[in-house]
């Protein structure tokens, strides 16, 4: 009967098939090079095949090490999952969580849910990095974060599986002095003489938007990157170019704030916001608990008034 596969000789195979040299590995996993070098290869003769190709541009999984990645990755976390569980009510309260966002769903919504999480687990630790869809989904797949909130979501597949959050809308934000302010649809021919104000240049949002904008033969004069939502409704306040905004961030803009939002005329601009896991992550106390206090913070988001955008520092 053959031997079973040592888990701790796993863990340091996944770990230096995600760093890809021996030299990143060790430090994560609190081991000299030599000790990872030499669990690889007991791994490797207890297996009977060739895990790695060694070069000098580092380590490359085989074809063996590619399907052994591939399954090794559940299998880990189904262990990790039964550790947890057979600790029951005794470290419920012990949470370790770490989440991607997007930075719009940061800054607005996180807060309260992040408050609410940790009355449930008093002890727990929530790690939240703010990322652009691309950014988040690769955090994904090299078990940085165990979720993720972002923008179109990828279909499920054999990678991720995602629960839908809510639907949005993107609207023009300008200047209440702009020509077409006192219009009810901003005509799309319009955009190419203005100047667009975004907070990051390479988001997927503004990316999906200049595609859409690009087959319809249309362009932006410039594109302005000032960083944050905040920035770009003073930028607008000040006549200095127009935006492309969520609803439920923009909504409640006063009037007299000097800014004005309207619809753009043959642009598709709704989002699907979702809760996004790595199949392979098998869903624990605390990642349950923050997804649902997600869902129930997106209630009637888009139907109901976000905070003012006024005060933003």
């Amino acid at each position: 009967m053959n031997d079973p596969i040592d888990s701790r000789k796993l863990q340091i195979f996944l770990c230096l098939a995600r760093k890809g040299s021996l030299k990143a590995a060790a430090p994560e996993l609190c081991l000299t090079i030599s000790a990872v070098s030499h669990a690889i290869s007991s791994l490797e003769a207890n297996l009977g095949v060739q895990l790695f190709h060694r070069s000098g541009k580092g380590l490359v999984l085989t074809e063996k090490g590619e399907y052994l990645y591939r399954t090794a990755i559940p299998v880990v976390a189904r262990m990790n999952n039964i550790r947890s569980a057979l600790a029951g009510e005794q470290h419920a309260d012990r949470a370790f969580l770490r989440v991607a966002a997007g930075f719009n769903f940061l800054s607005y919504i996180v807060p309260d849910i992040v408050r609410e999480f940790n009355e449930c687990f008093p002890r727990g630790n929530i790690s939240i990095r703010a990322s652009e869809r691309d950014v988040s989904l690769q955090l994904l797949r090299d078990r940085e974060v165990d979720a993720a909130i972002m923008v179109e979501p990828p279909e499920d597949g054999p990678d991720f599986t995602y629960h839908k959050l809510f639907d949005d809308e993107l609207k023009l934000l300008m200047h209440a002095r702009n020509a077409q302010a006192g219009l009810e649809v901003v005509p799309l021919r319009s955009l190419a003489s203005k100047t667009l104000i975004v907070a990051r240049a390479h988001s997927h949002t503004n990316k999906a938007l200049q595609l859409q904008l690009n087959r319809k033969g249309i362009e932006f004069r410039e594109c302005i990157e000032v960083g944050s939502t905040a920035a770009i409704l003073e930028m607008v306040k000040l006549g200095q170019g127009v935006a492309m905004l969520p609803d439920w961030v923009v909504r409640n803009v006063p009037s007299s704030s000097g800014v004005v939002t309207r619809p753009v005329e043959g642009l598709r601009l709704n989002r699907t916001w979702a809760f996004v896991c790595a199949k392979w992550t098998l869903p624990n106390l605390a990642l349950r608990t923050f997804r649902r206090l997600c869902q129930q913070a997106v209630t009637g988001l888009t139907e109901e008034a976000p905070p003012s955008l006024v005060n933003m520092g």
